[in-house]
């Protein structure tokens, strides 16, 4: 009798585990939920964020706290990491497979994340995401993208403009623009005073700082990309290797501060601000920071520089993008937060707290786009002479070029251990091998 019962209990216990599963199996191919969140327990996803700073960090640690409110069975744990040092983080700790359930990561890494599976296709979640029509046609075509699937969901828009110290040139009778690129070159070496430590440009020396002497190299070539049409760099083209010289002889003519050979992100903006440098070359998020820490009247923002054909290149792109880890065990609970991130009140106050330009068109009416600094940014937006001067985002180890190669080979190139072709070759080369193996590999139709 009792091993009947036994048997029984046995079969019963079976059935219940079986119904389980397959109930717990309904909820994750109809809500993309895992089965922690179909039963009420608690789960825990981790946030990288790679642009900290005390106000972005203030700003992100309350949404998630607004995040956890509305979800009380999620707890986010927020981590940051310098931007200069995303790229080799990132990929350490995918390739570690410890890589946080969401992270922001921006255009330039994300085919290499994606082809070497740190981070998933999020396609699924966006064809059946409730905010895709809301979206402007820059997010719906935005390089967040790898083979057609999306794998990230931009949080805004930035484009390059010029912050200047309008004092100085007040100072130095100089019009408070710069229009041309034969302008910039010239009020460089006139703001330029190391008696009293002020200098021209707040230069980028460290990691991304290949990507605006690229945007120099192109508008000095007219070309709309880093290759010609046979794929080789237009580093290889006399112009450009002139354009190369001329922009990093900014720092060797002394039109920057010596340590900026080693300034990334945080450094430029300071040296802006402190008052070490006259130009900066950045995007609209530093707005907010500069109206915080600088005196009113002192500064302004101006359109980048044309190039002699009138027409200006120039790289714009989301800030960082939210994609999701393929090693996280919650896909529901990591989507659920992207999509929370991403609503459009909080794209709203994002783009607003960052002074950055908004994924949703019903956002751009807000008047906050229309006036002051940040008008100009979303005013160059239309310019019918504006053209994309970005990097080739789909090359797979392009954070690794602009993060790591180039700043070696630049900073050999500055400090006199490396002669002008010799750096010119190696970049251009670098560049044309992974250009040309993309092309081999991507046929053109």
């Amino acid at each position: 009798m009792k091993r009947k019962w036994l048997l029984g209990m046995s079969v019963l216990l079976l059935m219940t585990v079986l119904l389980a599963a397959c109930g717990g199996n309904k909820e994750n191919e109809t809500n993309g939920a895992n089965e922690g969140a179909a039963s009420g327990e608690k789960v825990k996803l981790t946030y990288l964020d790679p642009i900290p700073s005390p106000e972005r960090t203030a700003f992100m640690q309350d949404m998630i706290k607004k995040f956890e409110a509305e979800n009380p069975n999620i707890t986010v744990e927020y981590m940051s990491v310098p931007w200069d040092e995303a790229n080799k983080k990132w990929m350490t700790m995918g390739a570690a497979g410890i890589l946080p359930d969401v992270i922001s990561i921006d255009d330039t890494s994300l085919a290499g994340m994606a082809s070497a599976g740190y981070i998933q296709s999020l396609q699924p979640f966006y064809d059946k995401w409730d905010q895709v029509g809301n979206l402007t046609e820059a997010a719906k075509q935005a390089r967040n993208k790898f083979k057609d699937e999306v794998y990230a969901i931009p949080d805004a828009f930035l484009l390059q403009g010029l912050f200047i110290r309008t004092d100085w040139f007040k100072e130095k009778g100089l019009p408070e623009s710069i229009d041309t690129w034969e302008n910039y070159f010239d009020y460089a070496k006139q703001l330029t005073d190391d008696s009293k430590g002020q200098y021209g440009i707040s230069f980028r020396g460290g990691a991304n700082g290949i990507i605006r002497a690229m945007e120099y190299v192109m508008a000095a070539t007219h070309s709309d990309s880093w290759f010609d049409a046979d794929g080789k760099s237009i580093l290889y083209k006399p112009e450009g290797k002139e354009a190369f010289k001329r922009f990093y002889d900014l720092y060797l003519n002394g039109n920057s501060p010596e340590e900026s050979i080693n300034w990334g992100f945080n450094e430029m903006v300071q040296g802006f601000m402190t008052g070490q440098a006259g130009i900066l070359n950045q995007t609209p998020e530093v707005i907010a920071v500069a109206q915080k820490n600088m005196q009113e009247g002192t500064w302004n923002v101006v359109p980048m520089p044309k190039a002699d054909d009138g027409k200006r290149y120039i790289f714009w792109g989301f800030t960082a993008a939210y994609a999701m880890s393929s090693n996280t065990k919650h896909e529901g609970e990591a989507w659920k937060l992207i999509s929370f991130m991403s609503s459009p009140e909080n794209n709203l106050a994002y783009s607003k707290a960052n002074t950055s330009i908004p994924i949703y068109a019903e956002n751009l009416k807000d008047p906050f786009f229309s006036e002051g600094p940040i008008a100009g940014y979303a005013g160059s937006m239309a310019d019918s002479n504006i053209v994309f001067a970005g990097p080739p985002s789909y090359l797979t180890r392009l954070g690794e070029f602009t993060g790591t190669y180039s700043v070696q080979e630049t900073q050999l190139y500055l400090t006199g251990s490396q002669d002008l072709d010799t750096t010119v070759k190696n970049l251009a080369d670098w560049l044309t091998t992974e250009q040309t193996a993309y092309l081999k590999d991507n046929p053109k139709s």
